[in-house]
């Protein structure tokens, strides 16, 4: 993982917003908001990437040079994080549990983006960053479902990561409505 975060730029990053019994962010109207951010970090011409990675953005309609032109630069997408003060959740001060479907790697890239340099050598200095900056609140669903046996996910599976949303909300996790 550290060494992929590190020979990659961040494409994408996809953050919701929900209170404790799941009910997601709808700011008084009649529809739920997840935002999806484009970072113009990536330059598809010049930076290493995974092909089956690129050609699922591509189905979802990515515009990999509308993003280097009009994409958020990593660096104001980190001071904007702070500023929010959705970070050090360490020291008890705010109750924000984490959910995240592809573990690590998404930490990762926001570590990388937040510290605006490589993520640290071992594995005990990235767990006591990520610690630091997040608390222990954190949970891997991709990693908890395959557990479970509840789901044989692979990376870029838009139908699986549908079917966790659909079982999360069946189960009253998470409201969409």
């Amino acid at each position: 993982m550290k060494s992929n975060v590190g020979a990659l730029q961040i494409i994408q990053l996809d953050l919701s917003l929900s209170d404790a019994w799941g009910n997601l962010s709808d700011f008084d109207s009649p529809f739920s908001f997840v935002w999806e951010f484009n970072f113009k970090d990536f330059d598809i011409n010049r930076d290493c990437y995974a092909n089956d990675s690129i050609g699922l953005f591509k189905r979802q309609w990515i515009d990999f040079e509308k993003n280097k032109e009009k994409g958020i630069d990593s660096k104001d997408f980190a001071k904007k994080f702070w500023d929010y003060g959705l970070l050090f959740n360490c020291y008890g001060l705010k109750n924000i549990t984490w959910i995240t479907f592809h573990n690590t790697y998404d930490f990762g890239f926001v570590l990388k983006i937040l510290t605006q340099s490589p993520l640290p050598l071992h594995l005990h200095s990235f767990v006591h960053q990520l610690a630091y900056f997040f608390s222990y609140n954190i949970f891997y669903l991709k990693h908890t479902f395959k557990l479970l046996g509840l789901l044989d996910i692979e990376v870029g599976d838009l139908d699986a990561r549908q079917e966790v949303l659909e079982f999360l909300d069946y189960w009253g996790l998470i409201n969409f409505h």
